[in-house]
């Protein structure tokens, strides 16, 4: 898929070769020339799912935000970074006018404009209309996704559902929460009905039934409807395609990208075609080199998560490497807790941003764990609740959970959504959907001076000053 991607990249930027005798060169691509066949269909498509891949999303910001701004990760501790916003982040000092929010929010909205041109386009191409159909259905996918990232960041935004065309009439004010969430849980039904179930091939990566209703799965556990949750989860698990690895390493290996525990994952594809991963060298630290080339140490893992860890648990020296200033690499004796993430290492790469790692941000894990929490949250004592969270356990060496009162399995719920999940892009959402986010950044760090408002990120200052349309959420 991410070769698809990338020739879609191509050619919306004009790059393809042309003949020099042509009188209009195929550099001037515009909508009015570029949707004539399925081809451009295609390559329209790809760019949709590009967006995931740019540093201001799963390159780099989207996991700088669910990590560092979690009791999973924090500078400091003889550990330092250069990064303002980073560090902002961390301590939540951060303000509108921090950086990292104008990047993600004017990146989603590059990918819902894609999308839209392409709902809006497509129709009219003549090309097999089964194949256009589900080219659409991905856009509605894609869409959907990037709508949900935003309202769980930033509560109401300007809900666009039609293609830009001008610089005219962009003066729009935020939707409602509840109207944001609908056309959200739109989208992802539009996309389910529509969606294959596997592909093969380089299209396995692309927007599947399984992945349209496992979000629809995770928008309703954000929004507390514990039956529609459930009950889309369990059609997930129906599907009987997806399945845990034997392992948990497994599930991380390159080897496996897009395999049975995936659902929905960020394609990557190195190899020096810059369409790799970041992570894979992002999260090591700078004194371990691989291939002589150094880390940068990002996600910087807490003391707090590790010991949290059972010893015996088989997923904590899969998700994290405890250096020390005489192992071998070593690290510095002024860095407190050198724990750093490890559960994305690609051994071939020879650049920072040429891993093959796929970033995984919705695994079949993940689909268990929505399942158990919200069955557990209509009657306690459900032996499906159990079944699907002591799956988990076992793969992960511990002994099963048993006669639990609600509010037990609830607790134990979230903690194994912290230790399985652990820098997957899933913490800061479950803190804040759980309302624990406050509780969890205080035990972890005391000093940090995390309050009510930071239950939302603030509406980027950029977008206010051109938009005077776009209020601000409570407390900035």
């Amino acid at each position: 898929m991410k070769k698809n991607i990338l020739l879609g990249i191509l050619l919306m930027a004009g790059l393809s070769a042309c003949n020099v005798l042509e009188q209009t060169p195929e550099s001037n691509f515009t909508p009015t020339n570029f949707y004539r066949n399925a081809d451009d269909a295609k390559a329209a498509v790809s760019t949709v799912y590009d967006p995931l891949a740019s540093p201001n999303l799963y390159a780099q910001v989207m996991w700088i935000i669910q990590d560092q701004a979690t009791d999973d990760a924090e500078w400091g501790g003889g550990r330092s970074t250069a990064n303002q916003p980073k560090n902002d982040l961390d301590k939540y000092t951060f303000t509108p006018a921090t950086s990292t929010f104008q990047s993600v929010w004017t990146t989603l909205y590059q990918g819902i404009n894609r999308a839209n041109t392409v709902i809006s386009r497509l129709p009219a191409i003549p090309m097999d209309e089964a194949l256009k159909a589900r080219y659409i259905a991905e856009a509605r996918f894609m869409r959907g996704f990037y709508y949900f990232t935003l309202v769980r960041l930033f509560g109401g935004v300007p809900l666009i559902t039609t293609e830009t065309t001008s610089l005219n009439n962009l003066t729009v004010s935020r939707a409602p929460v509840d109207e944001v969430y609908r056309f959200i849980v739109q989208d992802f039904t539009e996309a389910e009905t529509t969606l294959p179930a596997t592909y093969t091939g380089i299209d396995r990566g692309r927007a599947t039934k399984g992945a349209a209703k496992a979000f629809l799965a995770k928008v309703y556990l954000t929004r507390q409807d514990w039956p529609r949750a459930a009950a889309k989860a369990k059609e997930v698990i129906d599907l009987g395609i997806y399945d845990l690895w034997a392992t948990y390493n497994e599930a991380f290996l390159i080897a496996n990208k897009n395999g049975k525990e995936s659902v929905f994952e960020m394609q990557a594809l190195g190899g020096g075609f810059n369409e790799g991963s970041w992570m894979q060298g992002y999260m090591r630290p700078n004194f371990d080199r691989v291939n002589g080339v150094a880390g940068f140490g990002d996600d910087p893992v807490t003391e707090n998560l590790y010991r949290t860890f059972s010893p015996t648990d088989k997923r904590r020296d899969v998700t994290i490497r405890l250096y020390s200033s005489t192992s071998t690499p070593a690290a510095p004796a002024s860095v407190q807790f050198p724990g750093y993430v490890y559960k994305y290492l690609d051994p071939a790469a020879t650049a920072n941003g040429d891993g093959s790692n796929n970033f995984p941000i919705v695994r079949y894990a993940d689909v268990l764990l929505m399942y158990a929490e919200a069955l557990n949250e209509q009657a306690a004592g459900n032996a499906e609740a159990y079944a699907a969270v002591n799956r988990l356990r076992r793969r992960a060496g511990l002994t099963d959970l048993t006669g639990l009162s609600q509010d037990q399995f609830r607790d134990a719920v979230l903690l194994e959504r912290r230790l399985e999940l652990a820098f997957e892009g899933h913490r800061w959402y479950d803190l804040v959907r759980t309302k624990r986010l406050i509780t969890a950044i205080k035990a972890q760090n005391p000093s940090i001076n995390v309050q009510e408002r930071h239950y939302l990120f603030p509406i980027p200052q950029t977008e206010r000053d051109v938009n005077p349309a776009l209020d601000q959420n409570p407390g900035y």
